[in-house]
């Protein structure tokens, strides 16, 4: 009987109940903070992906061809190595090889992944794929004979 008394009173005691409060506000505002660097950073690679297609696609311009080594080399210089799963295609009208025409059409998509990581179980990482797709055209600059 005194051990429910004891545990009644207990459980209806209010001592703590800020500190309690205070805990779940600064777990929760911590969350958000974090959700928040999250999505900055996507922003930033997926605004970093759009710099590199479009220095791709300038560079096919001014070339008048596409060079898939020169191409990944420019992406890797530019960052390109911090996106997961980077490819680069060209859709486009070839004259013979990979050249294109002066005022041919051509489109550039570029894909990649941006994975972040919601916790770590032992080795293996429990993560969330972030999907970033760029589709940029441009016309070649380039008269080939």
């Amino acid at each position: 009987m005194a051990a429910r008394l004891i545990l009644r009173r207990s459980l209806r005691s209010k001592k703590g109940s800020a500190a309690v409060e205070f805990i779940f506000t600064t777990a929760m505002l911590i969350l958000i903070f974090a959700v928040l660097v999250s999505a900055l950073v996507y922003v930033t690679q997926f605004y970093s992906a759009s710099y590199i297609a479009r220095r791709v696609v300038r560079t096919i311009e001014v070339d008048g061809k596409y060079d898939e080594q020169a191409i990944r080399s420019l992406a890797d210089g530019l960052g390109g190595t911090a996106l997961e799963d980077l490819t680069i295609t060209v859709d486009a009208q070839y004259l013979s090889g990979r050249r294109i025409q002066l005022r041919n059409e051509f489109t550039v998509h570029l894909t990649a992944v941006h994975r972040i990581n919601i916790m770590m179980m032992q080795s293996t990482a429990v993560s969330i794929n972030l999907p970033i797709n760029i589709s940029l055209s441009g016309r070649s600059e380039v008269y080939w004979k």
